[in-house]
């Protein structure tokens, strides 16, 4: 899965209720097309024992043209008129207190626990449709977990789901309250010597089900860090990795800091091929860097690969501190010379919201200032609203990118003039043709670099993407449910449909959006 996917936002009912533009109509036209258009549904829920039910209730259009957010009365009942269509209606209920929701007892209509295995229920134009629903009885699950490989028993297990657990606890754990049948649970433990997975298991109702989940073993890396000219262990310096070759830093993940010794202890890595990354923390007098053979270096195609296996722990020489130098600018629009006073200079594209931070932010008159790097050459990525995204030098990829040269306690300038790029618009629909919601992601064909993105809310979108580039676009689309594929009309990216991007101009690419689940 790419790191963009990994980033992607889903969409709320809100959302989706505004993905078809409402149209004002004469008075006239509107009463006739509400008679010809709009039928009624009525809904009855009940709690367990038979007794009204209380809370709230989505009803959403199987095509996204639609959605309501409704309340139960104190009878348990709502009657709602609707525009003709097959709706999926997701029920909320409120137990302790009407006005408080419980959303970790969510279910869909009739008894299920996902959109996807929901009953559509069709309204027609003029017609009535009544639905009953009873609500499934809050049932525990009890969670036990094993090795993966020697499948011997997890003494200390934690796991989640619809928001309940999270706790830890000896040999197996108990979440309390879920909705009878299919669950995706997290399951974890606290020593980070196993990773964690999502589980999918069966609630039973009216019984506790066990559920046996494996967790492959994690692997791990150990190191020291030193000052690279005496020696000396360094404190607070922290480590994570990227996939070995990609430069990719994460947003969450592994990480883990030296202490007092200089000792340092990577815990809960898959297997694989894997660059490490370190920086020192903040007010250090060292610099960042990509760990190369001998020393460092701010070019992960340099970067020392290390390769993990499950359950394995492996030593890499110490890591060799140089002391840090700062990169300050200004940037401009090579358009307009004005400042662009929005956005991000980084290390690594941005992936959403997260605890490790590979960059800064430009202020209010287009300046930034990076303080932490080592005295290496890093190629730096300007991401910003308005403009394509570009690496130094005005290039679309990494590998292209001309590196701005740090000094060990000096200062650099780098003020670039972005350049607009080419703009990319198009209209987005589902399969019955109307306009929705999705976010939009634009990679480099050759690399799978990400070089462009786009997030629309009414069915047409805007990108800027640098030119001249042959490109493949990703999309996201949901809400209840989530959807993931690319152009044009595939579910995986090694059949995705290249576009070639120019250097100028404006290029059109209407997408049509299939329902591909999302991984």
């Amino acid at each position: 899965m790419s790191v963009a996917r990994r980033s992607l936002a889903t969409f709320t009912a809100a959302v989706l209720a505004a993905a078809l533009p409402a149209v004002a109509l004469p008075a006239t036209a509107a009463s006739a097309t509400q008679e010809q258009d709009v039928g009624l549904l009525r809904l009855t829920v009940t709690q367990p024992d038979g007794t009204a039910a209380r809370g709230s209730v989505n009803l959403v259009a199987t095509d996204d043209s639609h959605s309501d957010f409704l309340q139960l009365d104190e009878s348990g009942q709502l009657s709602a008129d609707v525009p003709a269509n097959d709706y999926k209606i997701l029920i909320t209920p409120a137990y302790d207190d009407p006005d408080l929701p419980d959303d970790g007892l969510r279910q869909w209509v009739p008894g299920r626990t996902s959109y996807a295995r929901a009953e559509a229920f069709r309204v027609t134009a003029g017609g009535t449709t009544d639905v009953t629903e009873r609500l499934l009885p809050p049932s525990p699950i009890t969670v036990r977990a094993r090795d993966a490989i020697t499948g011997a028993p997890i003494t200390r297990v934690c796991a989640y789901a619809a928001g309940r657990g999270g706790n830890c606890d000896d040999t197996e754990l108990t979440i309390p309250r879920l909705v009878p049948g299919p669950e995706t649970i997290r399951v974890y433990t606290e020593d980070g010597n196993h990773l964690a997975t999502d589980a999918e298991v069966t609630v039973v109702e009216g019984d506790t089900a066990t559920a046996l989940v494996d967790l492959t073993p994690a692997a791990h890396v150990e190191t020291t860090v030193v000052d690279a000219a005496t020696g000396a262990p360094v404190a607070g310096a922290c480590a994570t990795v990227a996939p070995a070759g990609t430069g990719e830093l994460p947003s969450v993940g592994p990480l883990a800091c030296s202490d007092a010794t200089g000792r340092l202890r990577l815990d809960g890595v898959e297997a694989g091929s894997w660059n490490l990354f370190v920086r020192p923390t903040g007010g250090s007098p060292y610099g960042a860097q990509w760990v190369g053979a001998t020393g460092g270096t701010g070019d992960p195609a340099k970067a020392r690969t290390v390769t993990l296996a499950a359950g394995r722990t492996v030593t890499v020489p110490p890591v060799r501190l140089d002391r840090a130098g700062t990169v300050t600018g200004t940037v401009t629009s090579a358009a307009t010379g004005a400042p662009v006073t929005s956005g991000e200079v980084s290390l690594a594209h941005s992936s959403g919201l997260s605890y490790l931070s590979w960059g800064t932010y430009l202020d209010g008159q287009g300046g930034y200032r990076i303080d932490w790097l080592g005295p290496y050459r890093w190629p730096l990525l300007f991401t910003t609203s308005d403009h394509a995204l570009q690496w130094s030098g005005g290039v679309p990829v990494r590998g292209q990118a001309k590196p701005v040269t740090v000094r060990a306690g000096g200062s650099t300038t780098y003020s670039p003039a972005l350049k607009r790029g080419t703009l990319v618009t198009g209209g987005l629909t589902n399969p019955a043709g109307r306009p929705v919601s999705a976010t939009l992601t634009f990679h480099n064909a050759a690399t799978g670099e990400v070089v462009g993105s786009a997030w629309d809310y009414d069915g047409r979108y805007e990108a800027r993407v640098l030119g001249r580039q042959t490109v493949t676009v990703e999309w996201q689309w949901g809400g209840f449910a989530d959807y993931a594929g690319w152009y044009d009309g595939v579910a995986d990216a090694s059949a995705a449909k290249r576009v070639t991007v120019p250097s100028s101009g404006s290029l059109t690419v209407d997408i049509g959006l299939r329902p591909f689940p999302a991984s």
